[in-house]
């Protein structure tokens, strides 16, 4: 259930400023963006992304169905079964977002 982990544009226990850090480094361009874990909320995770030089952040929220989870950006509207899925989905579609993620923050190895 943690594949996304190993994808680069994951960051795992980063700070809602480290992501804006990393989104600013980048140069604010239009979907540049990450995913995080969400550091108030410990089951959710957090789509951090640039557009219109600001940076916005949309908590992805676990929904259970028939003893299924899967992961929202839209209270339960679009789901899908994992972290993968549903950044591949906005790459294509902008759905709820100001714009489609393009460019992802690469992990940076220490």
């Amino acid at each position: 259930m943690a594949i996304h982990r190993s994808q680069p544009w994951f960051h795992h226990k980063i700070s809602r400023d480290e992501a804006q850090r990393l989104i600013i480094q980048q140069g604010l361009v239009d979907g540049v963006f990450l995913v995080r874990d969400s550091q108030s909320n410990p089951k959710t995770f957090v789509l951090s992304m640039s557009h219109g030089q600001k940076i916005k952040h949309f908590q992805i929220i676990p929904v259970e169905d028939d003893g299924e989870m899967f992961h929202t950006l839209d209270d339960g509207h679009t789901r899908f079964t994992d972290l993968i899925q549903l950044v591949e989905f906005y790459q294509l579609n902008k759905g709820v977002l100001p714009c489609k993620l393009k460019h992802y923050c690469a992990r940076i190895a220490l």
